[in-house]
């Protein structure tokens, strides 16, 4: 973030050597019995581990911190405890079995002040996120979630057209599916191009967002005061701004419609009117309803869009893969029509490929920071009550343990031997405990359907540079990872599949 340059480097050394020296004493106090701490980077006095905070792919150090000092990695962030979380088997330990202890959120004082606190996903745990929850899955729980196939597919038939007319812009295609999809089951909202501003709002807000929970990416988090300093409040300014707009315009125009007696029924109508049929006018309760479908608006694009570009570069690197996948769907599917969830079981290997992307490189490589509520001993270490708890999807998902040849893109390791599917999908990829995704029902079938459609509709290859060497996919350093802009090959099919593809947009 370019405003930290300006930071006055005498008031950040005056301001922080008092504060932390009493939160330094209070820690140290705060385990009495003299238990161990997991391994992890040496610390030094007062500022702990914060220097030693990696700022690119944290994920992949944390990684190698886990080989170094083991499954659990124990930090010191200017007194604040975190643990990383290296391996499955300490993931189900303590987010599950223990998942009473350890399913609250750190608290993030500059995402506060951008105003993510209304978030589902952001919430600490207790009443106001049951409550959150509860209305979420109402809409998004695994049998709801098939109301809105039907839309979701749609989309990305106009995913597919789009490619056809562009196929060099088809990360931009995946941005606009994104946000055009959950737009229109939020809000009934129904995009026309890739400059839509609910589109662009929703981008710039989550990317704001995302600078800003990366580990060490906000000093604020962990020097308060800093808050106070111009640059800051105006960078927080700007991400309040975006973010109340993103909860109240398309909340308000789904009201107003109502209210003129027009519009489909969607996500936020479907809340208000129960919230009118009861009878209640408590600004509070509509608020939340504001806010829960905020979220959802927020949570139901940028992750989708960061995992379709895995699959995207895992095709151009690897086009016996791909080649694999469209004999596959040719032969179930045929040459005179586009597959359809119908065919999602007869296309084992399409959803092992599928599989393979929420592995191979996981959208969010370190999950969401849960918190302990309380202190715990786990396998005779201390963990402090509040201490942040970070899940590291990155090294979990590949750990030989469990997936050899873990850095391979292999789709058979969700095979049987027979070629069906084996009961074994990476839950992990959307979170882990009481925290979990709870929009993941939605995610899978979004997913699916682009792959699916693209798989069928499009070859994929990789470019050349100016010495003849291929050009990789290259990732995004951000809380949600996303593929960076890189050149490739891109092209219809066929003839067929183009007229396909064209008949069924205009269906």
């Amino acid at each position: 973030m370019a405003f930290w340059s300006s930071l006055p480097l005498q008031f950040v050394l005056l301001s922080l050597v008092a504060f932390f020296f009493k939160r330094y004493r209070d820690r140290r106090a705060a385990n009495p019995q003299g238990l161990p701490y997991p391994s992890g980077p040496t610390p030094i006095p007062i500022f702990g581990n914060y220097f030693q905070l990696p700022k690119v792919a944290p994920w992949e150090t944390y990684e190698q911190w886990g080989k170094q000092y083991g499954e659990v990695v124990h930090m010191e962030n200017l007194s604040e405890h975190s643990i990383i979380i290296n391996s499955a088997k300490v993931a189900n330990d303590l987010l599950e079995k223990r998942s009473n202890k350890y399913s609250d959120r750190p608290p993030l004082l500059m995402l506060n002040m951008m105003g993510w606190d209304f978030d589902l996903g952001f919430i600490g745990y207790g009443p106001r996120w049951r409550e959150h929850r509860r209305l979420f899955h109402q809409e998004f729980r695994q049998a709801a979630a098939q109301r809105y196939m039907h839309t979701t597919l749609g989309k990305a038939h106009e995913l597919i057209r789009r490619t056809l007319e562009s196929p060099d812009h088809y990360l931009d295609h995946l941005r606009h599916f994104g946000g055009a999809n959950i737009l229109a089951i939020v809000y009934d909202y129904h995009v026309k191009d890739a400059s839509d501003y609910y589109v662009k709002l929703v981008e710039k807000a989550t990317v704001m967002m995302a600078e800003s929970q990366l580990p060490g990416a906000s000093a604020v988090d962990y020097f308060p005061v800093l808050k106070y300093l111009p640059g800051i409040r105006n960078y927080a300014k700007e991400g309040l701004r975006l973010t109340v707009e993103m909860c109240d315009y398309p909340f308000n125009y789904v009201k107003d419609r109502m209210s003129r007696g027009e519009g489909q029924e969607c996500m936020a109508s479907k809340l208000i009117e129960r919230l009118q049929a009861s009878g209640n006018t408590n600004p509070e309760d509509w608020d939340t309803i504001r806010c829960v479908s905020g979220a959802a608006y927020a949570a139901g694009a940028d992750p989708i869009v960061a995992a379709l570009g895995v699959f995207f570069v895992a095709m151009v690197l690897h086009p016996d893969v791909q080649k694999k996948a469209q004999e596959e769907i040719d032969r179930v599917v045929g040459d005179d029509r586009l597959p359809n969830y119908d065919d999602r079981e007869s296309l084992p290997y399409v959803e092992a490929l599928y599989r393979e992307v929420l592995r191979w490189r996981p959208a969010l490589p370190l999950s969401i920071s849960h918190a302990t509520t309380e202190e715990d001993v786990y396998e005779g270490f201390f963990i402090p009550k509040g201490t942040t708890v970070l899940m590291n999807l990155w090294a979990i998902h590949r750990d030989e343990r469990t997936y050899p040849e873990a850095t391979k893109f292999k789709p058979e390791r969700y095979l049987n031997p027979d070629g069906t599917v084996k009961d074994n999908y990476p839950t992990s990829a959307f979170g882990g405990g009481r925290r979990i995704c709870p929009g993941r029902y939605f995610a899978d079938t979004g997913m699916w359907a682009v792959i699916a459609l693209t798989l069928s509709s499009f070859n994929f290859s990789q470019s050349k540079d100016g010495t003849g060497h291929n050009m990789p996919g290259r990732y995004g350093d951000g809380m949600i990872s996303h593929t960076l802009p890189f050149k490739y090959n891109m092209g219809v099919r066929s003839e067929k599949h183009a007229k396909l593809i064209e008949m069924t947009a205009n269906a």
